[in-house]
Order: structure tokens, then sequence, then C-alpha cells
């Protein structure tokens, strides 16, 4: 059972490689310095996420080197095969083009937000089930903020509810 714990744990791994990339790629486009800081801020709990779990693997088998875990493909799979911004091109820095990556960067927090809930009931460590109950919780904020932030991109045409100012 543990090869199997640390196999969801490599693939939770691997969810926040692929989104921290995804948020500081997306920051680099986006125009707004408020919506490019969320963004960063989005990677760095990313990177926060992956040393925790990282933490976790050395917890639960402290000779295990974490680059060879072979990671759970039921959970890999969860990772777009879409990935921002290369697909965008031209459109990385406008309006359409950020309500896009924001579009993509909640599928992402939802698959996350799914396998760290389906992988509370697989793993029996007690510490870890907690571990990965947390970062399913603060997957959710990730999630919400990226849902008002595409709210207000949608119907404000910017972040954080600044609308530009017209000149007249």
């Amino acid at each position: 059972m543990e090869d199997r714990q640390l196999s969801i744990l490599a693939a939770a791994i691997e969810i926040e490689k692929f989104g921290y990339s995804l948020y500081m790629n997306t920051s680099e486009c986006v125009k707004d310095g408020k919506g490019a800081a969320l963004l960063r801020g989005l990677a760095r709990d990313e990177k926060e996420h992956r040393r925790i779990l990282e933490e976790e693997i050395a917890r639960i088998s402290p000779s295990a080197d974490v680059s060879t875990i072979e990671p759970a493909e039921e959970y890999v799979k969860l990772i777009p095969e879409r990935v921002f911004p290369a697909e965008l091109g031209s459109k990385c820095s406008t309006l359409e083009g950020e309500i896009e990556a924001v579009e993509i960067g909640i599928e992402v927090e939802k698959r996350s937000i799914q396998m760290y809930n389906e992988a509370v009931g697989l793993v029996t460590d007690s510490k870890a089930k907690t571990v990965l109950a947390d970062l399913g919780k603060w997957e959710g904020t990730h999630k919400a903020a990226l849902e008002h932030s595409l709210h207000m991109l949608k119907t404000e045409g910017s972040w954080y509810g600044y609308t530009p100012i017209l000149e007249g």
C-alpha cells in the first residue's frame, strides 16, 4: 500500500508542477499588473504544494527518490493536454486570451480538487490524508479567486473590478 500512496503523491506533484508552469507563463502574458501578481501568487502556492508533497513522500518513505516514483496514471491524466500560453500566440495579452487562460486555470483547479478529494480516500496514512485534504481546500481557494477574476474580466473587462478609464 505504501507504493500506491507514493504513486498518488507523485501524481499530485506532477499536477502541481503543471499548475506552477501554467501560472508563471500566464503571468508573463497578462498586461494588468494586478492580474499578473495574482497569477504569480498562485504559482508560488503551487510550488509550496509541491514542497509539502515532497516532504510527505520523505516522511512516509525516507529512502524514496521522488524522481523515480511512478505517478498514478489516473491522476496524471487529469493534467490538461492544452498548455497556455503557447497555443494562444498573439492572443496572449488580449482580453480574450486572458479569459481563456483563466478558464484553463479554473479547469486545472477543479481537476486538482477532484484528485485530492479522491486521494484522501485511497491513502491509509492518516497524516497523508490530512495533507491531501488541506491541499484540496487550498486549491478550492485558488478556484474561487480565478472564478472571481473570470467574472470581472467578462463583466468589467479588467482584473479585480478596476475598469479602464475611457478618454472622451
